[in-house]
């Protein structure tokens, strides 16, 4: 029983391994663009829900001057009303429904802006811990080249050289060691601009190739129409007339009743209203009075100016703008989409080409040291071959990056997420 536990904890470590983009999910960058993301939710919430409630009080105090002054005794000193108010919204119409639709284009607009956010972020890493593994890879590279020129010096030294060749190979280790602290100062910087994005002791996951759906400058581009055609629209209804309604019942002095419409936005809003102290019938002078049950009231209102002309006009042309703006931002992109699949290209032929040169240097490394055990290649000569064969490597690693990098545009130019880093 003893081995079950380790043996069960070494099957589950690959699925505790720490993913490279983890970090990405306390990026403050990251943090800001689903507090937007969560604003615009919420915003269309508030512009899609179904009713409102208005409670509005009111408190007037009065003061009379009267004749006779006896009169003044029997006036109330204060008046008090309080009004609850239902507003429905049962389906979007005109006003409302422009502000429903706006509310959308916002949270699509922040849908964008999260992806935006998110993609860049995501290339950032990956482009950081491609430096960071070059930075480490170049230290290698430079200890190497410590190492061949201090073999080179005591070579010299051993046959004698003369004062020129020993000056000369005591200036190639200044040089090689320089380079040395120059790379292991570049490695510190890498490490420390790949912090916050990526986790360096953990590798990149796979990264395949985007799905390709829309790009975000289209979808941009489409959102900025729709917005420019709801103001169309908007501008247009400015220049119809508009109608009011009303009817309001009152079962005594203290109580109203009522329910008003307009055809702005169709929204039906129905009121109580309660007030002290209660309205007093009507007198008529010689004749009674008379007290109003209910009452039903229409108004037409139609505002013409030239302002509310030019104001449609300028509307249709912003209209006009975006869809002008959709057709370019469509050449824009096929062309930059030629562009970043060509750049793939050229990056996985590139990458071919290293592999090709890397396994070159094995080879040849594997022949000098045969070579060496036959006595027919000096130490020297096979430290060269060492040499070689971890510049081949460096290069193979930078065309990984390379083609990684063109991945991730390719990533930035669709709006595409990598699942590690939705996770």
């Amino acid at each position: 029983m003893g081995r079950v536990f380790p043996l069960f904890f070494l099957f589950l470590l690959p699925a505790l391994a720490q993913n490279a983009l983890a970090p990405l999910k306390d990026h403050p960058l990251r943090k800001q663009a689903e507090a937007y993301l969560l604003a615009a939710q919420k915003g269309l919430e508030a512009q899609a829900s179904p009713l409102a409630l208005n409670i509005q009080g009111n408190y007037a105090r009065f003061g009379y001057t009267c004749t006779p002054e006896a009169l003044c005794q029997n006036l109330p000193e204060d008046g008090k009303a309080l009004t609850l108010a239902l507003v429905l919204n049962p389906f979007p119409f005109g006003d409302g429904a422009d502000a429903l639709e706006r509310a959308r284009i916002a949270l699509r607009r922040a849908e964008l802006a999260y992806r935006k956010t998110l993609t860049a972020l995501q290339a950032q890493a990956v482009a950081a811990h491609g430096r960071y593994q070059e930075a480490l890879l170049g230290v290698r590279i430079a200890e190497k080249g410590v190492e061949l020129a201090q073999l080179a010096l005591e070579a010299a030294k051993k046959r004698q050289a003369n004062p020129q060749e020993l000056r000369e190979a005591e200036l190639s280790l200044r040089e090689a060691e320089n380079r040395l602290e120059e790379a292991r100062q570049g490695l510190a910087l890498a490490q420390k601009a790949a912090e916050e994005l990526v986790d360096l002791k953990a590798p990149l996951p796979e990264i395949p190739l985007p799905q390709g759906k829309t790009p975000l400058s289209l979808e941009e581009a489409r959102l900025s129409l729709a917005e420019a055609r709801i103001g169309e629209g908007a501008a247009l209804r400015n220049l119809l007339p508009t109608l009011q309604g009303s009817l309001n019942l009152y079962p005594s002095g203290n109580e109203t009743f009522s329910l008003s419409l307009t055809s702005r936005d169709l929204k039906p809003t129905l009121a109580y209203t309660r007030q002290d102290p209660a309205r007093q019938p009507t007198v008529i002078p010689n004749a009674g009075q008379y007290e109003t049950k209910e009452e039903l009231r229409l108004s037409l209102s139609l505002t013409l100016s030239p302002g509310l002309f030019a104001a449609y006009e300028a509307a249709q042309a912003q209209a006009k703008a975006a869809q002008e703006a959709l057709r370019a931002a469509e050449e824009q992109a096929a062309l930059e989409k030629d562009a970043l699949e060509h750049n793939l290209k050229t990056a996985q032929a590139a990458l071919a080409l290293a592999e090709a040169r890397y396994a070159a240097a094995q080879k040849a490394l594997e022949e000098a040291r045969a070579r060496q055990a036959l006595g027919l290649e000096s130490l020297l000569g096979v430290k060269r071959a060492e040499l070689n064969l971890l510049q081949a490597e460096f290069a193979r690693l930078q065309a990984q990056n390379n083609h990684r990098n063109a991945l991730m545009e390719l990533y930035r130019f669709y709006g595409e997420i990598l699942k590690e880093v939705v996770q």
